[in-house]
């Protein structure tokens, strides 16, 4: 039932998405209504005047009608790919969240996750919060991976994760957050990474921030990062780090 919902909003995001453009033909019809009518002469050329009044709208609306099913189909295929390489990646996902995991079998699953691209990059900020030392350490690797091909992808979804100020992430999801953001030069999270370091002004109110309590050390690293992370994108000189 949860996948039919987000199909269909997903295809009235696209008829919305149609609108101006329908209202821009309109326009452009009517300026050539509008030449055509100074341009009447003789009967010959009224009727074919006519002719066109009778026609365009037809044609208006075949074009329109090509465009949507376009789109929808468009919408439909992809919502169809990412179902099922969620399902597939649902049989990696377990092995990342075993207790006993060790390093090298971390990375070897996060290399097999990160191979879904864009798809996996929710799983691997999930992981970073409920995985060991060594589960967490893999998926900073995957997320490294998929930013490589897709950074639009990685860069906004943690910049989500360091805007966020409710609670619902722990202080090493932050940190992770934060090391990636600089490394795949997100330059586009520079104002949120400046934010991010000069509100977060003592452990004390950081701890607000966070579902687990840091200590000053932990504090500190965190802090630290951000400053780095901030020096790492304004190092690249984009427009978007001032």
């Amino acid at each position: 039932m949860a996948g039919g919902n987000a199909s269909h909003q997903e295809i009235t995001k696209v008829e919305g998405s149609l609108q101006p453009g329908s209202a821009s033909i309109e326009a452009r019809l009517k300026e050539v209504e509008g030449k055509l009518e100074k341009g009447k002469g003789n009967g010959a050329f009224a009727w074919i005047l006519d002719v066109l009044k009778t026609l365009l709208p037809s044609i208006v609306l075949a074009i329109l009608g090509f465009a949507l099913k376009d789109s929808v189909d468009r919408a439909l295929r992809e919502r169809e790919i990412q179902l099922a390489a969620v399902k597939e990646m649902e049989a990696l996902i377990p092995d990342l969240q075993k207790t006993d995991l060790g390093m090298a079998d971390a990375q070897s699953k996060a290399a097999q996750l990160a191979a879904y691209g864009r798809y996996s990059v929710p799983f691997f900020v999930n992981i970073l919060e409920i995985g060991n030392q060594y589960a967490q350490a893999g998926s900073e690797d995957g997320l490294r991976m998929v930013a490589r091909s897709e950074p639009d992808t990685v860069c906004a979804t943690l910049q989500t994760v360091i805007q966020n100020r409710t609670g619902l992430y722990q202080w090493q999801t932050h940190l992770s957050a934060l090391k990636i953001l600089g490394q795949a030069g997100c330059t586009k999270a520079c104002d949120d990474v400046t934010r991010f370091r000069d509100t977060m002004s003592n452990v004390n109110s950081y701890r607000s921030w966070v579902s687990s309590a840091p200590e000053q050390s932990e504090y500190d690293r965190v802090s630290k990062q951000a400053a780095n992370t901030l020096t790492q994108l304004k190092s690249l000189n984009a427009a978007d780090c001032k």
